[in-house]
């Protein structure tokens, strides 16, 4: 999809001056160098010396295919800042905000792309068969590019070949990379995906209507999320998701995310990218 999505001369570029297929990361800046992440890793990549400059016309390229020339019909997904496209690609989106009674309702000239690119790595997860075999509440920690949405998708696909129903809140198509409303990512037999949908109703939707065992959700933020997780528990649903910290004791220092700690039991701890550094149980109060 990534060849399809960016122009041709900035592929065949990226081509000659980084592995493709180690890609985890795309940044396009208007008359800024182009920029790439390999596992998490940025660098400019550069051919005969030379790096490459983004055009206006290399941006709007990508706009053109990812919203498939319709910028209207995603404008409640541009609104929130991102467009998602098949195979699981999200590029988040930075130009200038247009406001309607008073609430952000578009973007317009575009200047700045950050194109996500997904990847599903089987075996990932392996020293945490203890939270599959016994799973309860899990919160996977770790600052932003170590790899902890991949580590999620592994988990969700491991709880479901155990049996587990799990309903996914994939808000931005991050987790299941659906194409026209099917996953292409392996999430297991026993996973129901809730696309696009607002993560607090989609938690409370979730709960009434498909009956999980685990409700599974990447990248907590905010005091509202944290009370919709508080409920889901309340309700018997187990709870596997993911937040942004630079580990547990960061979190704990956190006015708001603190209470985290209340509705967790597992804690993973990614300090290095695809590294899991450390399994905390809450209820033995130790590091597993």
């Amino acid at each position: 999809m990534l060849k399809d999505l960016l122009p041709e001369r900035v592929f065949s570029f990226i081509v000659s001056g980084a592995d493709v297929g180690k890609l985890t990361e795309v940044r396009m800046r208007t008359g800024k160098p182009l920029s790439v992440a390999e596992y998490g890793k940025y660098f400019f990549p550069s051919v005969d010396g030379h790096e490459y400059v983004v055009t206006g016309e290399d941006v709007g390229h990508v706009l053109a295919i990812a919203t498939k020339h319709s910028m209207y019909a995603v404008n409640s997904r541009i609104a929130n800042g991102f467009l998602s496209c098949d195979d699981g690609i999200r590029i988040g989106l930075s130009g200038e905000g247009v406001y309607k009674n008073g609430k952000l309702f578009t973007l317009k000239n575009v200047n700045s792309l950050c194109i996500r690119i997904p990847s599903q790595i089987f075996g990932c997860a392996s020293g945490l068969e203890k939270l599959v075999d016994d799973f309860d509440n899990t919160l996977i920690i770790s600052p932003p590019g170590m790899g902890k949405t991949t580590l999620l998708r592994e988990m969700i696909r491991l709880l479901s070949l155990k049996g587990k129903n799990v309903v996914v809140i994939d808000e931005r198509n991050e987790l299941s990379a659906s194409c026209d409303g099917v996953a292409t990512a392996d999430l297991g037999p026993n996973t129901d995906v809730l696309l696009f949908s607002c993560k607090k109703a989609g938690y409370a939707d979730a709960v009434r209507s498909l009956r999980p065992d685990v409700i599974a959700t990447d990248e907590i933020f905010g005091k509202d999320e944290i009370s919709c997780l508080r409920d889901i528990c309340r309700c018997g649903v187990k709870v596997l998701a993911t937040v942004h910290a630079d580990g547990l004791l960061s979190l704990l220092k956190d006015t708001v995310y603190c209470e985290l700690a209340g509705i967790m039991r597992y804690f993973v701890e990614l300090r290095e990218i695809g590294k899991i550094s450390a399994l905390i149980d809450k209820k033995e109060y130790k590091k597993c």
